[in-house]
């Protein structure tokens, strides 16, 4: 849902649009239409071009449009759509004691995630079926605690690192293109030397208005649920903002974020109520985010607080702490629990003004299988990064063809799909489990 680049040129590619045109229907899923651009046309006028044509149409991601080469940016989907902008914020959401801390924690972590949404927008390739990727993110001893943190975000400073007086620690990032129709991925992030993890499933909707494009959690996303396994399985639940992209007229397009999203974790009975700011036409808001703390009750609640506003909150939920600012820069928290030494004055929650976002590790192509994101694209993304368009858009369809015979060999032998690193009962809790057989590439 959502794109800063790296520091190579294939850290900086981007995406192949799942869009359709609104002159398909749902029963053409299987066969996708080819869009010819013309060699004088812009790649934004040509984009907005086919933005025009599926005005209208209620999700654009379910349908597709096979677009050339020269409209994409060479970077996986898989790749590109992770939550560890900044992973030292993940591995250190148990650090503290305090259970309002961790909340806090997740808070700040929720928020890192956002970093690439800040500059341009970026669409990665379609995951095909199958598709693995796998990475790591190597953090070091040097700036640990809340304030370290705070002082590393207000100096730009790169190298990742948590835990003041703690080892080295890392955090890994496994994730499978689990089915097609409609596009799902599955996902683990863990740090086994924090004992936290992170799972999920990816699905989004998009539909485009004509003055925006708007992106939301598709039915089968869930959420993002952190576990806390050095804190006695603590988990918390939590939800994708809704996106709209905005400034199509303009040429200048940008992220905002929109509507409510909330985090709640049943054991500690504490939850969070994120609300954005609509933003103005003229001017700018001087905060687009603000939100609460608080407790409640997951038996008589729980189910409940996805559908709450600020406003709604009950009174009989004690408020426990308020944050507000702007999400693509800093937020500030003020705690006004019982704890009179934490709630005296605002304090930074995260600050994402100068921060950049983490260097990934990942295997060279040599040692990668043949599903893994980088090999599979690894033919088109060259091609793009010499200019070589023509090439890379006969080679990129060429990849779509061979998927699509692929299904509909298993489709005419009665085989389903199985997932190679994931259980096949993903869907039901939206928390996908790792075979035990999984072959991880780490």
């Amino acid at each position: 849902m959502n794109p800063a680049s790296e520091a190579t040129p294939r850290n900086s590619m981007s995406a192949d649009g799942n869009t359709q045109s609104s002159k398909l229907h749902p029963e053409d899923i299987d066969r996708a239409e080819d869009v010819q651009v013309d060699n004088d046309q812009s790649k934004f006028s040509a984009i907005l071009g086919i933005l025009r044509r599926v005005i209208g149409v209620t999700d654009v991601i379910s349908l597709r449009l096979s677009l050339p080469s020269q409209l994409l940016d060479p970077i996986p989907n898989l790749e590109y759509w992770n939550y560890m902008d900044r992973p030292e914020y993940f591995a250190a959401i148990p650090e503290s004691d305090d259970e309002v801390e961790r909340m806090l924690a997740v808070l700040a972590w929720w928020f890192s995630k956002l970093l690439k949404h800040k500059d341009r927008i970026q669409k990665p390739f379609n995951s095909i079926l199958g598709e693995q990727f796998f990475c790591r993110w190597d953090l070091g001893t040097a700036a640990g605690s809340s304030s370290e943190r705070e002082s590393t975000a207000a100096s730009s400073i790169t190298d990742v690192s948590v835990g003041s007086d703690s080892a080295p620690a890392h955090v890994e990032y496994i994730t499978e293109q689990v089915s097609h129709h409609p596009p799902v991925s599955a996902f683990v992030y863990r740090c086994p030397e924090r004992g936290v993890e992170a799972v999920g499933l990816d699905h989004i909707c998009a539909k485009f208005t004509g003055l925006s494009a708007t992106v939301a959690p598709g039915s089968e996303c869930k959420g993002i649920f952190v576990t806390l396994k050095s804190r006695n399985n603590e988990t918390y639940k939590s939800i994708h903002p809704t996106a709209n992209i905005v400034g199509w007229l303009r040429g200048n397009l940008k992220v905002q974020l929109a509507e409510t999203s909330y985090i709640m974790c049943p054991q500690t009975k504490l939850a969070a109520i994120i609300q954005f700011k609509e933003e103005r036409w003229f001017g700018k808001n001087n905060e687009n985010v603000t939100g609460k703390v608080f407790k409640y009750d997951p038996e008589t609640q729980g189910d409940a607080i996805a559908s709450w506003r600020l406003k709604d909150i009950p009174k009989n939920c004690a408020l426990v702490a308020t944050f507000s600012g702007c999400w693509d820069k800093k937020v500030n928290v003020l705690r006004v629990d019982g704890d009179k030494s934490k709630q005296s004055e605002p304090r930074t929650l995260i600050d994402l003004t100068d921060l950049k976002m983490a260097e990934k590790t990942v295997k060279p192509l040599e040692e990668q299988g043949e599903m893994e994101s980088r090999r599979v694209w690894d033919p088109v993304a060259t091609k793009m990064i010499q200019g070589k368009f023509s090439e890379a858009t006969k080679l990129k369809r060429g990849l779509e063809e061979r998927q699509r015979a692929l299904a509909a060999e298993r489709k005419a032998n009665g085989q389903a799909f199985s997932p190679a690193l994931f259980k096949p009962d993903y869907s039901a809790t939206g928390k996908p489990e790792l075979l035990d057989t999984a072959p991880l590439n780490l």
